[in-house]
């Protein structure tokens, strides 16, 4: 949907772009836990050098994940066409974040329970939305890449940020 929102009807290159690289990083997540089955990815890789690279990595981790859940928070509530959380969109992030550390403060079990419990309508609307969509499917509004390559660059970027906040919010769940 980004990708679409970003570059239109000329975004299939850029989502096939980024299918093979989420499917680069896939691969490599096998290779991590192969060679490290006891987990840790990140942080076991990196305690074979040393214990100081290990705490600096994770560090860089949490900080990674802190970023990324604010900005996606904020994303995700400037797409809601609502004048209050428009005009206060710091305290809405806030109030979000805090409302999701408390689902997971109550452990896997109970926020695992809700996930199940949210995950029913959306598979009812993903269903939904394929069966409306399919009769549209086709390649004949598609479109060459009109932009420079540098704005394409920027597109690419979008989509993965986006999805790299999909990824920060899936690991804020505990699920």
């Amino acid at each position: 949907g980004l990708a679409f929102l970003a570059a239109g009807f000329s975004s299939l290159p850029i989502i096939l772009a980024v299918c093979a690289l989420t499917g680069l990083v896939g691969i490599n997540y096998a290779v991590i836990c192969k060679y490290f089955p006891d987990g840790g990815g990140v942080y076991s890789a990196a305690r074979s050098q040393g214990r100081l690279l290990a705490v600096v990595g994770a560090l860089l981790l949490v900080a990674d994940l802190t970023v990324t859940a604010a900005l996606s928070g904020w994303s995700a509530l400037s797409y809601f066409n609502i004048p209050i959380l428009r005009e206060h969109i710091v305290l809405s992030t806030v109030t979000v974040l805090l409302l999701m550390g408390l689902i997971n403060f109550y452990g896997p079990k109970h926020s695992g329970s809700l996930a199940v419990i949210l995950a029913v309508p959306t598979v009812v609307a993903v269903i939904a939305l394929i069966f409306i969509s399919a009769p549209h499917l086709t390649t004949r509004y598609l479109e060459p890449l009109h932009e420079s390559y540098q704005h394409v660059w920027v597109q690419f970027c979008s989509v993965i940020l986006a999805l790299s906040g999909v990824e920060a919010i899936a690991n804020l769940t505990g699920v």
